[in-house]
């Protein structure tokens, strides 16, 4: 008898041990959930799978409405990883939600504008303007660079706030005297006959878009990677084979295949070296840009308080 509660003794805390260990094994092969919205530069996750190089058994990707929703999900933990801009990773992490980025997908390098009525002779003309801008660190993050080369504080100018979809109605009703916007809104402002008077290649490496991955996900190593060596195979593809990545890519963006191109004006698209650049080093290229951008959502109250960037960044998922 006492032998046999010996054994049941053993196999009980044997199962106490291992199994997590077990749970943990069983979830390192699932597959890594993924969201994203339709972004051009996502679009090569999705153009990876059309392609055939995505092993859904390895990767599933979830097609979302918009960057909120795809933030909601992973801050519920319903996805492992999802596409979204620096600033939105920072404030997920300041919610204390544990994102790491693994990889870049693109910066902006021209993409983000502020279109004026008038042609300004110095960016110091916006004094006094009516600027119509989001309420999310990225057009907190442009409006306060915008501020600084002007050498103006927030009381210099009227801060309209408005959504991307809202603006152009705006800028058409008068209600605003300059935007700052991205596309497609910026090239519809200027066929009305906007100006440029400022865009993000005067800001270089501040607005990225990334691939952010719940701490409690990144043990899918073989997952993560499987993904981002689509992504780059698919960037290579859209490079050496244009003319099929543009019909390929054409309807989810909802243009016509030469249109495709025109998506991509103003954005730096980094291949794996670009990547590596920006993910290594103490601190690296990307922590400084997201200690940067705290800042401006601390003085813009987009967040309450410091938020810490310790393993913002995992390049170990990106090979150069």
């Amino acid at each position: 008898m006492k032998k046999w509660n010996f054994k049941r003794f053993f196999w009980a805390t044997a199962f106490i041990v291992l199994f997590p260990m077990l749970q943990s094994c069983s979830s390192a092969k699932e597959p890594l959930i993924t969201a994203s919205h339709v972004w051009p530069g996502y679009e090569f996750m999705f153009l990876a799978d059309q392609l055939g190089w995505l092993d859904h058994e390895k990767v599933t990707l979830v097609d979302t409405y918009s960057a909120s929703e795809s933030l909601g999900l992973i801050k519920a933990g319903e996805v492992d990883a999802a596409a979204l801009t620096l600033d939105e990773v920072i404030r997920a992490r300041s919610e204390g939600v544990e994102l790491s980025i693994v990889a870049v997908f693109d910066i902006s390098a021209g993409a983000d504008q502020v279109i004026s009525r008038t042609e300004f002779s110095s960016l110091s003309d916006i004094k006094g303007k009516r600027v119509g801008v989001e309420t999310s660190a990225l057009g907190a993050v442009v409006l306060s660079q915008v501020l600084e080369v002007a050498g103006l504080t927030r009381e210099d100018v009227s801060i309209v706030e408005l959504t991307i979809d809202d603006q152009e109605q705006a800028w058409l009703d008068g209600r605003v005297d300059c935007v700052i916007t991205y596309e497609p809104v910026a090239r519809k402002l200027l066929t009305a006959g906007g100006i440029k008077v400022f865009d993000s290649r005067s800001m270089p490496e501040m607005i990225l878009d990334v691939l952010a991955v719940r701490k409690e996900a990144l043990h899918k190593q073989t997952q993560i990677q499987h993904l981002t060596v689509a992504h780059f195979k698919a960037l290579h593809h859209f490079e050496s084979q244009r003319e099929d990545a543009l019909y390929r890519m054409a309807p989810r963006l909802g243009v016509e295949p030469d249109q495709v191109p025109f998506l991509y004006e103003g954005l730096l698209l980094p291949n794996p070296l670009h990547n590596q650049r920006l993910m290594n080093g103490t601190p690296s290229k990307l922590e400084s840009v997201g200690e940067k951008i705290i800042n401006v959502m601390l003085q813009s109250n987009l967040i309450e308080s410091q938020v810490n960037v310790d393993n913002l960044v995992d390049p170990s998922f990106v090979s150069p």
